[in-house]
């Protein structure tokens, strides 16, 4: 009976401790903080396959000769209107010179033709008074006549050499224009195939 009790007391006690010492063991939660900020969601994804262009451009150069400058190469990003490659402008300023003086030669021609024109017709229109007076014969008159006519000829063959040469001062320019070669299009480079100093005829590609 005794030994009964005490077993209790032991059995109580042993319970008390225990539940103080669990009581003890449970401590306060802890808590991580982060300041909420703005921000983007980016998403991944992650795939294989082939890319296609939607248009592919061919560039060429519209002119002979050899190649300057290549500012572009394979996998350049470009965008319409930027120079990509340059051809040696050199012979092209001499050719815009040289149009440049025979035009200035034709239009000089021209002037004279006028002026002479305008002479043989004062000429032609003095003798044909004096012819109407009796003062020189028909022959003279005629003889003036002629050498109106060779004038007013002169004139159209000077007006023929102007247009002319105002056509090749053009050209000229046009072609030292095409040295430089812009891109058509925005677009990336996906291939080049020509390389500094090489020579190029008119309609061979460039990067495309």
């Amino acid at each position: 009976m005794y030994l009964q009790k005490i077993m209790r007391k032991l059995c109580l006690t042993i319970t008390i401790i225990s539940i103080l010492c669990a009581g003890c063991s449970h401590s306060h939660p802890t808590f991580t903080t982060e300041i909420i900020s703005r921000g983007d969601i980016e998403v991944y994804c992650t795939a294989t396959g082939t890319v296609n262009p939607l248009t592919t451009v061919l560039v060429g150069t519209q002119v002979s000769g050899r190649i300057k400058t290549i500012l572009v190469d394979y996998n350049s990003r470009v965008v319409s209107g930027q120079l990509i490659a340059e051809i040696d402008p050199a012979p092209f300023e001499a050719q815009l010179e040289q149009a440049r003086a025979n035009l200035l030669s034709a239009q000089a021609a021209l002037a004279k033709a006028q002026a002479s024109l305008k002479d043989a017709a004062r000429d032609w229109e003095r003798k044909k008074a004096l012819y109407r007076e009796g003062v020189v014969g028909k022959s003279e008159l005629d003889k003036e006549e002629t050498n109106l006519a060779v004038a007013r000829s002169q004139v159209g063959v000077a007006e023929a050499q102007v247009v002319q040469a105002q056509a090749a001062f053009t050209l000229a320019e046009t072609n030292l224009h095409y040295t430089k070669i812009v891109a058509p299009v925005d677009g990336i480079v996906i291939s080049r195939n020509v390389d500094v100093g090489q020579t190029v005829a008119a309609t061979f590609q460039t990067p495309t």
